[in-house]
């Protein structure tokens, strides 16, 4: 939960949105668990989520348009699977064409034994 609503301080404008926690758990060779909190706010934002492998290939992309929730919980399907090695995901938060908010978390698949 946020701590902005935890704490009672409420919504904020689009162009205060932050996002505040990611979590990335792959769960096989083709899809990963993606978890993002974004600070809470009442107008609908678009939220970009993008894969990117080890090669620099995308691998996977969604766009959530009109978005109005700030706990976003999505598995990803990647476009063919996995091989050990760092990947990044990318996340933008964008309010009527501007990016307002971005972060990129790297997380490793490993070697199957």
């Amino acid at each position: 939960m946020s701590q902005h609503t935890f704490f009672g301080q409420g919504f904020v404008s689009p162009e205060e949105i932050r996002i505040e926690s990611v979590g990335i758990n792959p769960l096989d060779r083709r899809r990963v668990d993606v978890a993002v909190d974004l600070t809470p706010c009442r107008q609908p934002v678009r939220v970009e989520l993008v894969i990117v492998g080890p090669d620099d290939t995308e691998l996977c992309s969604v766009t959530l348009l009109n978005n109005r929730r700030w706990m976003v919980d999505k598995i990803l399907h990647l476009r063919r699977d996995a091989r050990p090695g760092t990947y990044i995901l990318h996340i933008g938060v964008f309010y009527e064409k501007r990016l307002v908010a971005h972060a990129a978390r790297s997380f490793v698949f490993v070697q199957e034994r």
